[in-house]
């Protein structure tokens, strides 16, 4: 399953896959891909996970990182991510590292509305 997301993701033209390994595991993850609104020279970040057990040592930032020098050589005007308003963290992190909210969706679920900020990093 894994490797089918990681293909997944990996498949489109100008999009990358990074893993941050510590212990001989995988232990962070980050992507980016073109967005899927089609915005040209737009990509998204996509799937940035640390484990746990390994935050709060700068692996998503060195991520984030890795993923916004890429967009830059590339020479990409943008760089959008949505993440859930519930992980205050990963949002405090998108602010660190450059991202500005621009618009938010209200999606309906079966518990009720979930808001779905959506950020962005101009070149």
């Amino acid at each position: 399953l894994a490797l089918t997301m990681v293909e997944y993701r990996i498949r489109p033209a100008g999009a990358r896959f990074w893993v941050a390994e510590a212990d001989e595991r995988v232990v962070g993850t980050v992507g980016v891909r073109p967005a899927d609104d089609g915005a040209d020279g737009e990509l998204a970040l996509k799937r940035m996970s640390v484990r746990k057990d390994y935050r709060g040592l700068g692996i998503a930032t060195a991520l984030g990182r890795t993923a916004l020098a890429f967009a830059r050589q590339r020479g990409c005007r943008a760089v959008v991510l949505n993440t859930l308003m519930l992980q205050h963290e990963a949002r405090a992190l998108y602010e660190r590292l450059g991202f500005r909210r621009h618009r938010h969706y209200v999606l309906p679920t079966a518990y009720g509305r979930l808001a779905l900020p959506l950020y962005r990093l101009e070149k």
